[in-house]
């Protein structure tokens, strides 16, 4: 009687038990469906990942290529800074021969005299100095430009990954601010190496009058030290041929000449005595320095002359020989400098970062790590560019002294008055 009561109850409990339990089965059937498509997805992802040498990075890479240009990162577009493809490319000769075109009234000019003459030689060797110097800056600084502008690519490249890990929760907001920081920093450069690529630019095609010019992408490689006979011939060897071409010298040292054989060995021995006794007389630091007494010694017109020949001449020898020491110097520091971040530094950064990859394929450092050894390797490349066109400039001076040219000491503005209207004095 007691089991005929409690049967529809007990009927209820175990159909209510079997319902629970097929959902329970439904529900575990959709749970493992769903981990399934999960692991298929990550297992696929993983894959994706697995095709590239550097992981997410390349896998980016790859994605932004595959985007259209309109869906690129916008931020990073040129504006100044544009080239025709098809334009011829300018080189340094070429920069050469349009400038001196565009100066074509200079070598029309006659010279009638040796000092009119010397003045429009050095004129002429000032516009060729200038626009190579520019020619040289400019260059440079379209190849400091390219690198940046692959630099700031990275950088997005790595921002685009940090916004991804802070989507999925692998990363806190604070990390990806810190990505943030540095892609915006890589876009500030890029914009400031893009002012200055076109400044550089529209100087130099100020310079030789025409803009239909696509510049090299890169620099030349500095010259083996064999080939630089700048600094193989002897300093001496190297004054004395200059000397011998400066026409300013050779006046000075023929009147020198003319005037002390005029005026008699005896003269100038009383006058050098003269000298010495009044310099040694006065005081340090002062300006009440005493003249020459004349009526102490024989005094002619042939002797003043005399005097003024010899210490033009002896003050012109000495800049000349400071100036042609000071180049050598320079040349020969920025050679080595060029040579060792080409040889050394740059080697080295591509070891570490193949290092790096090696190390990232086999799971032992993150991909942030892998990025942080590509821009350093970048940033060494950019001081590459940076020696090189040291070294370029310091060869140009040097050659345009030995030439005939004034010489303006490293860190100055060299020749800027020669840019538009050269008319740099001789020494």
């Amino acid at each position: 009687m007691f089991f005929y009561s409690v049967r529809p109850r007990l009927v209820q409990s175990i159909t209510l038990f079997f319902a629970l339990a097929a959902l329970n089965q439904s529900f575990n059937v959709r749970a493992q469906s769903t981990q399934q498509s999960d692991l298929r997805q990550w297992r696929n992802a993983n894959t994706e990942v697995g095709r590239f040498p550097r992981g997410h990075i390349d896998l980016l890479k790859a994605e932004r290529g595959r985007v259209s240009a309109g869906e690129r990162d916008s931020n990073l577009m040129l504006g100044a800074f544009k080239e025709d493809p098809a334009a011829p490319e300018l080189t340094e000769q070429l920069a050469r021969n349009a400038t001196l075109t565009l100066h074509a009234d200079a070598l029309a000019s006659q010279a009638i005299s040796i000092v009119e003459r010397m003045s429009r030689d050095i004129q002429l060797l000032g516009l060729q100095q200038a626009t190579q110097r520019l020619w040289i800056e400019a260059v440079s600084a379209k190849e400091q430009l390219i690198i940046r502008q692959r630099f700031a690519e990275a950088a997005s490249v790595s921002l685009e990954l940090a916004k991804r890990m802070e989507k999925i929760g692998n990363w806190g907001r604070n990390r990806r601010i810190d990505i943030e920081i540095g892609y915006q920093s890589a876009r500030s450069q890029l914009l400031v190496a893009e002012q200055t690529a076109f400044n550089s630019r529209q100087k130099l095609f100020a310079q030789i009058g025409s803009e239909l010019w696509r510049l090299p992408n890169t620099l030349p490689k500095p010259k083996d030290l064999a080939g630089l006979s700048e600094l193989l011939t002897p300093l001496e060897q190297q004054l004395t041929e200059l000397l011998a071409r400066h026409p300013q010298y050779a006046i000075l040292e023929k009147d020198t000449q003319y005037y002390e054989r005029v005026v008699g060995p005896a003269m100038l021995g009383q006058w050098q005595q003269e000298i010495d006794k009044m310099i040694g007389a006065s005081a340090s630091w002062t300006i009440g320095i005493p003249t020459l007494d004349r009526s102490k010694i024989l005094w002619n017109h042939d002797l003043e002359k005399a005097i003024k020949a010899r210490s033009e001449m002896l003050r012109l020898r000495i800049k000349t020989k400071t100036d042609l020491q000071q180049a050598r110097e320079h040349l020969r520091a920025t050679h080595t400098q060029a040579s060792d971040i080409l040889n050394k530094l740059q080697n080295l950064h591509s070891a570490a970062e193949e290092e790096a990859l090696t190390r990232y394929n086999g799971m032992f450092i993150s991909t942030w790590d892998l990025i942080a050894k590509a821009q350093t390797k970048m940033q060494s490349e950019v001081a590459v560019a940076q020696a090189k066109q040291a070294f370029w400039i310091a060869l140009v001076d040097m050659q345009a002294l030995l030439a005939g040219a004034p010489y303006s000491s490293p860190g100055n503005s060299a020749n800027s008055a020669e840019v538009n209207s050269p008319t740099g004095k001789g020494h």
